[in-house]
């Protein structure tokens, strides 16, 4: 099977996103998980880092800020309940829509449901998109 190509910012987001979901499971530091697991894949050499380790450290400082808005946006959704891989997707989307400007609110939320497409369930795209689309009407 082919290697599937990514442009380098959704690569970045598709990194973060499995840094994040490994601190999630393991109870573990993101940042520091960031750091081990680039220098043993060799992360750093490629230009999709700069705006992955960007992501990580950005959820990390943000972590409560994002959570409530991620809470407050899904209806009958504690964060417990949600599947982990999908708390990872939502924490980098709601930071790209409540601290990077550059990003276009759009931007950030399609990125978002294609990584769920792709990392989660087939019902997991829809429920980013709506919780996406309420942290979007509160940050913008």
């Amino acid at each position: 099977m082919a290697q599937q190509v990514y442009p380098s910012r959704r690569k970045a987001r598709k990194h973060a996103v499995e840094v994040g979901y490994s601190a999630i499971v393991r109870d573990g530091d993101a940042l520091e998980l960031l750091r081990v697991t680039a220098l043993d894949q060799g992360w750093a050499k490629h230009p999709w880092f700069a705006y992955c380790e960007e992501l990580v450290t950005g959820v990390a400082h943000h972590a409560d800020e994002l959570d409530e808005l991620v809470e407050q946006s899904s209806e009958h959704w504690s964060l417990e309940r949600m599947a982990r891989i999908d708390l990872a997707i939502l924490r980098v989307g709601a930071w790209e829509l409540a601290h990077n400007p550059a990003v276009p609110q759009e931007v950030a939320i399609s990125e978002a449901v294609h990584l769920a497409g792709e990392l989660s369930t087939d019902r997991s795209g829809p429920f980013v998109n709506g919780v996406l689309a309420k942290v979007a009407s509160q940050v913008g």
